[in-house]
């Protein structure tokens, strides 16, 4: 891959999912915007594609001290990883709601654990859409 991958890599999840422009500004209201959880999956199909599919692994982007050229995957490089730490800040500040904080609680937990105790919830019935 080119020297500057990671920067086509943060070029295209800015496009995707970062209030800002490729230029540094605002996207106008309303435009569409991914959320992180987009932005990593989009970086986890470019890890798997680079990876996987072009055999690079997913040691991080590095330059070879002895050829000079870059090796590994350049959505493991530090400019990505950075990247990604500063979306994900950047998200949670502007009120997008962490994926954990939307987890299971523990009391809808204990509801469904109890729904499924119940004695009339174990008995067969004819399936009825």
């Amino acid at each position: 891959p080119p020297i500057d991958s990671p920067e086509y890599i943060i070029a295209f999840i800015i496009n995707e999912c970062d209030e800002l422009t490729l230029d540094g500004k605002v996207k106008p209201q309303g435009a569409a915007l991914g959320t992180y959880s987009h932005a990593q999956k989009i970086r986890a199909a470019m890890t798997h594609a680079f990876g996987r599919v072009h055999s690079l692994g997913n040691t991080s982007w590095h330059k070879d001290e002895i050829t000079g050229c870059m090796r590994g995957n350049p959505s493991v490089s530090q400019q990505v990883s950075s990247y990604m730490l500063s979306l994900r800040n950047r998200k949670t500040r502007s009120g997008e709601m962490p994926t954990s904080a939307r987890a299971i609680t523990s009391d809808v937990l204990r509801k469904l654990h109890d729904f499924n105790l119940r004695e009339e919830n174990w008995k067969l019935r004819k399936y009825a859409p």
